[in-house]
């Protein structure tokens, strides 16, 4: 599979027990297959703050895109939630979702923030942020 937005390969990675679609080397996007993002638990979420990146001069952050799952599948900008604060990708055949760099944490953060009912992987984040762990900031080498 290519990523959607630098065309460099997608490659598996590991990620506590669920094997994502990792733009690992490029541009650090995640694709998550359908209904995958919902089963994120603690030990994956740890490897999802940050991917191994190299900034691409090749990322069209700002063109349509295609799902790497559906051939000739344009997917749909849609916002992650009702506040509007990050932008997704998602597929409106196969519902897998693209994450550009970054925007994983910013959902966390933004669910966080939000006095909304958790998604499972959310209250698994609360217990690594109960022991005293934080995100890595954005752009720094992580292995996944």
């Amino acid at each position: 599979m290519k990523c959607p937005a630098c065309k460099n390969p997608l490659r598996e990675k590991d990620a506590g027990g669920i094997t994502l679609d990792v733009c690992y080397g490029g541009c650090g996007g995640i694709w998550f297959d359908a209904r995958e993002l919902e089963g994120v638990n603690a030990r994956a979420a740890t490897t999802l703050h940050t991917i191994w990146q190299v900034p691409s001069p090749n990322a069209k952050l700002n063109e349509p895109r295609m799902c790497p799952r559906c051939p000739e599948q344009l997917l749909d900008c849609k916002w992650f939630s009702d506040l509007k604060q990050v932008e997704i990708d998602q597929c409106p055949k196969c519902n897998g979702i693209w994450l550009d760099a970054g925007e994983f944490t910013r959902i966390y953060e933004e669910l966080k923030g939000a006095r909304v009912s958790s998604p499972l992987w959310l209250a698994a984040m609360d217990v690594i942020a109960a022991h005293g762990q934080k995100p890595s900031a954005p752009g720094s080498q992580s292995n996944v």
